[in-house]
């Protein structure tokens, strides 16, 4: 991507809370993490089922932590700031998905979604986000990424028709900002996540819990966008 790009998408993430990178990565390796995706479902224990948006979803699976720092240099480019890595979150949607009007929790400060691949029969499925008082529906090709302050911006979907649509969402917070405890989503680190093992420090009692309150606590597969 050339400086002067880079330079676009820093002034209107400024201008606008939010702006759009087009082929954040390119078309091949954007197939190969949807063909990825898509070979998880082969492992009946990979997804889990979510009520709330009618999708398969995996909190802080390989491919997506890998993404989640390969595209920490963009993110601060664009932010103009440094950034802490909190999680990703890879979801495969299906027909009759919907995702509600919604903002996202502290972990999501800044944060991206990114098109992997989708049925092309089904043709375009845009994310629709509330911003400089006015509601926009956004396209997003296989490799694009839109990149948006996820709890202060409401974003959304309207339900899907078609067989499946693939997104990874990358989340971060500022390294200067009100939300450094937030870091790797109370983990130790940046990786693979097994809820029957290990545990995030914001999913502690309020007593125990580093981060506290209500907001800390919310669970690792909430609605993302």
């Amino acid at each position: 991507m050339s400086q002067a790009a880079l330079e676009t998408l820093a002034n209107e993430f400024r201008r606008d809370g939010y702006t759009v990178a087009r082929r954040a990565i390119g078309a091949p390796m954007a197939e190969l993490c949807a063909n990825y995706a898509l070979l998880q479902t082969g492992n009946p224990d990979y997804y889990e089922m979510e009520d709330l948006t009618g999708s398969q979803g995996r909190y802080a699976d390989a491919l997506g932590e890998c993404l989640l720092l390969q595209q920490l240099p963009l993110m601060q480019f664009v932010a103009q700031g440094p950034l802490l890595p909190c999680y990703s979150f890879l979801r495969i949607y299906r027909r009759g998905s919907v995702l509600d009007k919604h903002l996202d929790r502290p972990s999501c400060e800044i944060s991206t979604t990114m098109t992997l691949g989708f049925d092309t029969a089904a043709g375009q499925w845009p994310i629709w986000i509330e911003a400089c008082g006015e509601e926009r529906a956004l396209e997003l090709a296989p490799g694009d990424m839109l990149i948006y302050h996820g709890a202060d911006l409401p974003h959304w979907r309207e339900t899907y028709d078609g067989e499946f649509w693939i997104q990874v969402f990358l989340h971060y917070v500022r390294a200067d900002g009100p939300y450094t405890s937030f870091k790797f989503d109370g983990r130790e680190r940046i990786g693979p996540f097994d809820k029957h093992r290990q545990r995030r420090a914001i999913d502690a009692p309020a007593a125990e819990a580093t981060t506290g309150g209500a907001q800390a606590a919310a669970p690792a597969n909430e609605p993302e966008s």
